[in-house]
């Protein structure tokens, strides 16, 4: 079976993010609770950011390389990336799934937020180990 393009996937995907939102949003008011239904799209968007966390490095293997002196230090940089905004898409997930209600927007903003700066100071952190 041939690989679907990445074109494909991202409209796949998009078609699969917004038919569970609006299953969501039509089950919201009778079968589910309203602050449930915010919880589980704030979950959902958290899924959202572990799956593109998961492709970035990949994608950024082919197309801009870090100027890394060694082909090592490049993949240290992108497997650290990634990890990094995996688990603040994991952190932003339990937030919504877990705490309060009024706080977990802040509270799952802040995890990502970190997990971003993690990475990005991570890989700057190996490009200049490698280049100095």
């Amino acid at each position: 079976m041939k690989a679907l393009s990445p074109l494909c996937r991202a409209v796949l995907g998009a078609a699969l993010i917004l038919a569970l939102s609006a299953l969501l949003a039509w089950a919201g008011p009778t079968w589910l609770d309203p602050a449930w239904t915010k919880r589980l799209l704030g979950a959902l968007l958290g899924l959202v950011v572990v799956v593109y966390a998961n492709d970035i490095p990949k994608a950024l293997a082919k197309r801009a390389r870090m100027r890394c002196t060694s082909p090592g230090a490049d993949q240290a940089a992108r497997r650290f990336a990634g990890w990094s905004l995996v688990l603040g898409g994991i952190a932003y997930m339990l937030a919504w799934l877990l705490a309060p209600l009024e706080l977990a927007g802040m509270v799952g903003g802040l995890a990502l937020g970190a997990s971003v700066t993690c990475a990005a100071l991570g890989c700057i952190r190996i490009g200049a180990r490698q280049a100095g």
